[in-house]
């Protein structure tokens, strides 16, 4: 895999996620799509096991350092490891089902950022919950926070297919392989 190529690429989808997901913001619970986990997913369907793995990771964390989450008594902070935590599992999902996957079909893409949405999110909620049964001064409330972000994760879908259509015909720039046994079972028919 090409590490400078999805570099770009998460830089991309870094710019995406904030320039652009404010502006498609849904409802009075502000539902917005996620961009950044679609290339997760993409590089889950694509990449090597731990290659995939710490693509996650890298693209959690950068989400984790642009995410400011609200203090009570006033200010915000930046809190390190919900995110990443929760993009790892999600690609431990698709990295679990890619082997019954389509991986060039865009639906497929649709799908798993859907489902992979909802599991970082899951986690997410999961951990900001741990922490202020701890005394955290964040204010969060679990159970609205987490409907709000199932709703996102649908919407997540939506852009994972956005983005299928761009990311999917860019697959050998970003240096995967083509897997042997089906050239092999090909040139055996």
């Amino acid at each position: 895999m090409n590490w400078l190529t999805l570099a770009i690429a998460a830089w991309f989808a870094l710019g995406l996620e904030l320039g652009l997901r404010p502006a498609l913001r849904l409802g009075p619970e502000a539902l917005a799509p996620s961009f950044m986990l679609p290339l997760a997913v993409f590089v889950c369907l694509w990449a090597p096991h731990r290659v995939a793995l710490w693509a996650c990771i890298a693209c959690g964390l950068l989400v984790d350092l642009t995410w400011r989450h609200p203090i009570t008594g006033g200010g915000a902070a930046t809190i390190l490891g919900p995110y990443a935590l929760g993009y790892l599992l999600g690609g431990q999902l698709v990295l679990a089902l890619r082997g019954v996957l389509i991986r060039g079909n865009p639906l497929t893409m649709a799908v798993m950022s859907m489902l992979a949405a909802a599991v970082a999110h899951v986690v997410v909620v999961a951990a900001m919950t741990v922490r202020t049964l701890y005394g955290d001064p964040i204010g969060f409330a679990p159970a609205p926070e987490l409907l709000v972000r199932l709703g996102a994760s649908a919407y997540t879908g939506v852009a994972g297919l956005a983005l299928s259509l761009l990311l999917i015909p860019l697959t050998p720039v970003f240096g995967f392989q083509q897997q042997a046994t089906h050239r092999r079972i090909a040139r055996r028919a």
